[in-house]
């Protein structure tokens, strides 16, 4: 029993040479992940969020409408593409299945907030200064 114990932590021994762990230096992890994946707090969507940029959405909209606020082109390019896919008949699951229909819309519609999170965050600090 003791050689394979020997075998086993001479093996053990040599892989770890060949690592080269320093005992000095616990992890690296800390120099190819930036701070907000380390973060144990940071989440990527925040959900309570969703009303807020909702209201900024239908205020920037308005006041793009009016003509007080320019809307960029990509805003304006994701927005009509969701749009379009909200109201077309052809869906990549239909929603004919009550619940699992809408999962693809919702889906639509997260993508497309995630995509223009910083024109609506621009927008909101347009909206203050002015």
């Amino acid at each position: 029993m003791d050689k394979i114990d020997n075998v086993r932590t001479r093996q053990l021994e040599v892989n770890l040479e060949h690592f080269n762990i320093s005992p000095n230096r616990v992890s690296d992890t800390s120099l190819g992940f930036p701070e907000e994946v380390r973060d144990y707090r940071y989440h990527s969507t925040d959900y309570r969020k969703i009303w807020d940029y909702l209201g900024l959405l239908f205020f920037m909209l308005l006041d793009s409408f009016k003509g007080r606020y320019p809307l960029p082109k990509k805003t304006a390019l994701v927005l009509i593409l969701a749009f379009l896919y909200l109201i077309s008949p052809v869906d990549i699951v239909p929603d004919i299945f009550p619940l699992i229909g809408f999962v693809d819309d919702v889906a639509v519609l997260a993508f497309a907030f995630i995509f223009i999170k910083d024109d609506l965050e621009n927008y909101r600090v347009w909206r203050i200064s002015n």
